[in-house]
């Protein structure tokens, strides 16, 4: 049977509360649903201020070499966290790479050989 598996609930703790806002004629009413020992109540609660709005970035910011100085900064920062292999893993790894390049270098070098000498016997003839 195909179809969208949905997982099981998330276990619940004791005591849940979610906040939802939304405007009522001007002013902010805010729910509060709480949950807790199986019972949900809900509650409003009148809020007298204004919703407030988001405030625009102030123009221009910080300035090209700021950025390109946090730009590095924060590079430095990654590179500090990277988990760097031994010498000896980076060498077996790099012998790896080197056979595993020869041999697909063979297999196609023998497959361009072969169609190399295939076409050379069709187009002869």
């Amino acid at each position: 049977m195909l179809g969208v598996r949905i997982p099981p609930p998330l276990p619940s703790s004791r005591r849940l509360t979610l906040f939802r806002s939304k405007p009522i004629m001007g002013a902010a009413v805010k729910s509060f649903f709480i949950l807790g020992r199986n019972v949900a109540r809900l509650t409003d609660a009148k809020i007298d201020r204004p919703i407030a709005r988001a405030v625009p970035a102030r123009p221009g910011g910080p300035s090209i070499i700021a950025r390109i100085a946090r730009y590095f900064r924060e590079v430095r920062v990654e590179l500090a966290k990277v988990d760097w292999p031994s010498r000896p893993e980076l060498t077996a790894m790099t012998v790896v790479v080197l056979i595993v390049l020869s041999v697909m270098a063979l297999y196609l070098g023998l497959w361009d050989l072969l169609f190399n000498w295939l076409f050379r016997q069709v187009l002869v003839r």
